[in-house]
């Protein structure tokens, strides 16, 4: 029988005493006097707890511990400390549950990214592969139909090669955040050249494109070209969900050493419960909308990795039918 649970160790401590205590008593007056018999009597009680505690409790706790280490990279394995090893030990199982939970959780990203990447795709073949039998089956020849579905075959393949080319730049950016061209340069003139490169879009919007610049100075330290396309996605996004009519401002605030930018319409807006998942790859507020005017759903993905290669965030706040406005910080430049 093991004797591996504290039940049965205290059984074999008891009878080891018992059994020491019944040995001295028959040396009790014969030889030795009761004082001696008594020290006799402790010390080996205590060499016996002693030898039990390392045996059963020491040296398991001490294997244990040197696991911990090992796990935890670490190379220098301190004296063992009971207490110390209680911290340590609930340390390392909240770590690693912090781990598993994580792990979970890019497991569940992982599918949905897959099953939205295929969905969004899906969309865009059907379609293409649809106007191609239709042309194959006769409609070539057909003057009223062959150019009307090979302009949508085109849009079509335009809609993937969008897809294709917002996922690329994601996969970019998540592996190149540390490689940015921080530099210092005027971002009130990146706004506005940002807002000439879509003004014909906003134009068929009906959609005005501003500059307000309550900011005393205009630069910046950031890498100039993913902050304009920081600029892009913002202001085409609030092109796609304006109001006809409607106006896009892009505000500047000073903030002491740092900038605040704003990029505010009065457009649609958006429902407080879309809020949270507005900056997950492909989420669309209005899905119908976003499809119709060619968004990938990747704009504002893009958008937070950008920021947060530059240690910054992306917030938003809004109000259905009111309209949205998106926010972050620079530091200033010189």
């Amino acid at each position: 029988m093991k004797v591996n649970t504290p039940i049965r160790i205290s059984f074999l401590l008891s009878f080891l005493i018992i059994c020491l205590a019944i040995i001295l008593s028959f040396f009790a007056n014969e030889y030795f006097s009761i004082f001696f018999i008594v020290f006799l009597f402790a010390l080996c009680v205590f060499a016996i707890i002693y030898y039990v505690v390392n045996l059963f409790f020491y040296e398991k706790i001490k294997i244990i511990y040197k696991n911990i280490y090992r796990f935890k990279g670490a190379s220098n394995i301190r004296d063992l400390d009971i207490d110390n090893v209680e911290k340590e030990a609930e340390e390392w199982v909240n770590a690693k549950e912090e781990e598993l939970n994580a792990y979970r959780q890019d497991e569940n990203y992982r599918r949905e990214f897959i099953g939205n990447v295929s969905h969004e795709l899906k969309t865009p073949i059907f379609n293409i592969q649809g106007y191609v039998q239709t042309l194959l089956d006769g409609g070539l020849k057909d003057d009223s139909i062959n150019m009307k579905y090979l302009e949508r075959t085109n849009k079509s393949v335009e809609r993937m090669i969008n897809i294709v080319d917002d996922l690329e730049v994601i996969s970019r950016l998540e592996t190149e955040q540390s490689q940015l061209d921080i530099q210092s340069f005027n971002i009130v003139q990146l706004a506005k050249e940002a807002i000439e490169a879509l003004e014909l879009k906003a134009e068929q919007m009906g959609i005005e494109l501003q500059v307000v610049n309550e900011s005393p100075g205009e630069y910046v330290k950031a890498d100039r070209g993913k902050i304009q396309q920081v600029f892009m996605n913002l202001i085409s996004n609030s092109i796609k969900y304006g109001k006809k009519n409607g106006k896009t401002s892009i505000k500047f605030f000073d903030m002491g050493n740092n900038m605040l930018i704003e990029v505010a319409d009065n457009g649609i807006g958006i429902e407080e419960d879309s809020l949270d998942r507005l900056f997950e790859r492909f989420y669309r507020v209005d899905k119908n909308r976003s499809r119709e005017i060619g968004g990938t759903g990747l704009g504002l993905a893009i958008v937070k990795h950008i920021l947060e290669g530059h240690n910054q965030q992306i917030n938003v706040r809004s109000t259905a039918g009111v309209g949205s406005t998106f926010s972050f910080i620079l530091e200033k430049g010189k």
